[in-house]
């Protein structure tokens, strides 16, 4: 997803249902010197601050980031499955 500094609470839905109904490796290496060692333990917080924080701009760029490893998950093939 291309960043963008809003983001509305169907998109932040969207992204949280993705990551809570996948089940995915647990490292992952995102290029850029950026190595997830424990991907569960690393969206967790982002998840939550995606669906409290969402309408406030200032945390735009930790919700991209989210949005980033489920694109690199994806393009890595590094999702196991459906939960």
């Amino acid at each position: 997803m291309k960043y963008k500094p809003e983001y509305t609470k169907e998109e932040i839905d969207e992204m949280v249902n993705w990551f809570t109904s996948h089940t995915f490796e647990k490292e992952m290496d995102m290029g850029h010197g950026v190595y997830v060692r424990d991907v569960e333990q690393a969206i967790e917080p982002l998840m939550h601050m995606a669906k409290t924080q969402y309408e406030n701009r200032n945390y735009s760029g930790a919700i991209h980031f989210l949005s980033l490893i489920r694109d690199e998950l994806v393009k890595q093939n590094k999702v196991t499955g459906e939960k």
